[in-house]
């Protein structure tokens, strides 16, 4: 799975409870408490529609809500769409803005309308921005005054998040911030995000550069991790009994559905130790790791009592993180045996054992990589900011000097 999580649904428009929840719907989005608020109004809501020009700037939504309730009364299909983030890609992709996501949904419109058989120059929609942690994300509506079949077949939807992938990722060549995805292919060439950025762009110099990348990781990126055997052996038996239990649970084998299953999770979360600890390689990443979360808390924290405690807080997070993402990692590989019916020799368990681990090395390599990745930025920006607020206390000091100009030194 990418990072970008796209969905667009309708309700069904011939059910009487439709118009009330739409206009629910359009309540929520627009003064969600996790809303970007307009800057002139109380509300978040932005978009196009030919009756309301300047959505925002309008304080009173009243009448957009009304508007909204009587094209569903009217049984006018009404699209609900939601693009989100993780929070770590939001901030890289500086995705805190309207303007970003509304460039974002717009660029997409004409294929939007295309691809839901919809006249573009009849299209109209409203959204807004939602900062929620975790996952900022932007929901919005999509109609026509057209009457329509409001059935969305999913080959579209799959389509418009390739679109959506394409256009925040374009920019950004080195999509191994996918961890789970990396984790789950091991090398660049597999990765899933490069793939759907090498089938949806049509820019001969953006495959070039993919291409390029994509060669030279393979040549330089490529991490073995080095265990003796008995550490393997001892890794395969653990793998082996754990595969037995799985096949009595029922639902999705992934950590975090698992929990209910919490002598499973124990012995999922024994067997990520194991590695750690038989794998010099291992420690050392995800050290770098820990000490790269805790670097980030040093820009927000000049107390040193704080700092400090702020630093115990980042690593006990890593450490969460680390053994969810092997766990991740185990549990991948577990599913592929249970889907065998048993037809594994131990020799085939005990080689794919050995890639699995490979696997684990090369994520929490790139799981350091990334947030250094992350921390540089970072610095980059708060740099910029400090240098901006060195103006204006310059600016201050300096306000009732006969000589100074204001306008020139801010």
């Amino acid at each position: 799975m990418s990072s970008v999580f796209f969905e667009l649904e309708t309700l069904n428009p011939n059910f009487r409870t439709t118009y009330f929840k739409m206009q629910n719907y359009t309540e929520y989005i627009a003064n969600s408490k996790y809303v970007i608020r307009n800057e002139n109004t109380s509300h978040g809501l932005f978009g196009k529609m030919k009756d309301f020009q300047d959505i925002q700037t309008k304080e009173d939504i009243e009448p957009i809500k009304k508007h909204i309730t009587e094209l569903a009364k009217n049984k006018i299909p009404i699209f609900r769409g939601i693009i989100s983030l993780k929070e770590m890609d939001a901030t890289r992709l500086e995705c805190y803005n309207q303007e970003k996501w509304k460039n974002l949904l717009e660029d997409r419109l004409p294929s939007i309308a295309e691809k839901l058989n919809i006249k573009y120059e009849n299209l109209e929609y409203i959204g807004a921005v939602h900062i929620e942690e975790g996952h900022p994300h932007f929901q919005f509506m999509i109609w026509s005054k057209e009457k329509r079949n409001y059935y969305i077949d999913y080959k579209i939807k799959d389509k418009l998040r390739k679109e959506f992938t394409n256009y925040l990722f374009r920019e950004d060549l080195l999509p191994i911030y996918q961890e789970k995805d990396l984790a789950k292919k091991n090398i660049t060439s597999e990765n899933y995000i490069l793939s759907e950025l090498k089938k949806v762009t049509s820019d001969e110099k953006l495959l070039n550069e993919l291409m390029k990348y994509e060669k030279d990781f393979n040549q330089a990126r490529r991490i073995r991790a080095l265990l003796k055997d008995s550490d393997i052996k001892q890794v395969v038996d653990l793998l082996i009994d754990l595969k037995k239990e799985l096949s009595n649970t029922t639902g999705s084998i992934k950590y975090q559905y698992l929990k209910k299953h919490p002598d499973i999770i124990k012995k999922v979360d024994y067997i990520s130790n194991i590695v750690i600890e038989s794998s010099v390689q291992c420690q050392i990443e995800i050290e770098k790791y820990i000490k790269a979360k805790q670097k980030l808390v040093e820009f927000q924290y000049s107390n040193k009592e704080k700092l400090e405690q702020a630093k115990a807080k980042a690593k006990e997070e890593a450490q969460e993180e680390i053994i969810k993402l092997i766990g991740n990692q185990i549990l991948d590989i577990e599913r592929k045996w249970l889907k065998t019916n048993n037809t594994y020799t131990y020799i085939k368990y005990n080689n794919e054992s050995r890639d699995l681990l490979d696997r684990i090395l090369t994520a929490l390599y790139f799981q350091a990589e990334n947030q250094n990745k992350l921390n540089r930025n970072f610095a980059i920006r708060y740099k910029k900011q400090l240098s901006k607020q060195g103006k204006k206390e310059l600016a201050i000091s300096k306000r009732n000097a006969s000589s100074f100009e204001w306008e020139d030194e801010i």
